[in-house]
């Protein structure tokens, strides 16, 4: 996959509005450094910061420049590598982040233990991902995973304790859990004819009736909040 040309042909839609809950939860309890992998346009970075100000230190990770670039231009330190691997030492962050961006791996194992290590011992790692529950269907396709949300997905967990066990795997305690519905914003819709009709791509975010969404049937987000332990488990 060149995730620059794809960066450049979908651009990233971003429907909410606040921190996601659990993530919350880890930052509200102290100070110190966030990472945000897979940080996209800076979507999140952008929520992170107009809700913790100065608090946390935020640092972004992509393997497309092109997204990186963008989500520089809101002001975010953005690392980048083409090959998934984080340039930092291990144990650089308190806590690190991973939103809907799993799925799209190569292997989730290898990227499981990616986001272990780049945490330091006693901090949080954060995890969105879709589920696909029984009788769900959507219009994209993906040679190895079947019809899906998106056809970069190379995977779509059938469970939520699928996604914990790859956690768990990588050496990490899960502590807390949330499988709220899908929704797919409206604006991705107009992007959809704008590139059938050869039209500019807008390089805003939607807002007002584009911001709304629907809910996906049989579809939900497994969000995980993880725990790094103090010490290495036997």
């Amino acid at each position: 996959m060149d995730w620059d040309t794809y960066a450049r042909t979908y651009r990233q839609l971003d429907d909410e509005s606040t921190v996601p809950p659990l993530l919350r939860r880890a930052l509200d309890a102290a100070t110190g450094r966030v990472v945000d992998v897979g940080c996209g346009e800076g979507a999140l970075l952008d929520r992170l910061r107009d809700g913790y100000g100065d608090a946390w230190a935020l640092v972004g990770y992509e393997v497309s420049d092109v997204r990186a670039e963008l989500a520089r231009e809101h002001g975010h330190t953005v690392l980048t590598s083409p090959d998934g691997t984080v340039p930092v030492e291990d144990a650089a962050f308190d806590v690190a982040a991973a939103c809907h961006v799993i799925e799209h791996v190569p292997d989730d194992e290898v990227f499981a233990r990616e986001l272990a290590r780049i945490t330091r011992p006693g901090g949080y790692v954060y995890v969105e991902t879709p589920v696909k529950l029984p009788g769900a269907w959507y219009f994209r396709r993906n040679p190895q995973a079947g019809w899906v949300l998106d056809s970069t997905h190379v995977r779509e967990y059938r469970s939520a304790a699928a996604v914990n066990e790859v956690l768990s795997r990588a050496g990490l305690t899960v502590v807390a859990e949330e499988l709220t519905p899908i929704t797919y914003p409206l604006a991705a819709a107009g992007l959809l004819v704008r590139r059938v009709l050869r039209l500019p791509q807008s390089t805003s975010r939607p807002s007002g009736f584009a911001a709304r969404t629907v809910s996906i049937p049989r579809y939900r987000q497994q969000a995980v909040l993880a725990r790094r332990p103090d010490r290495p488990v036997a």
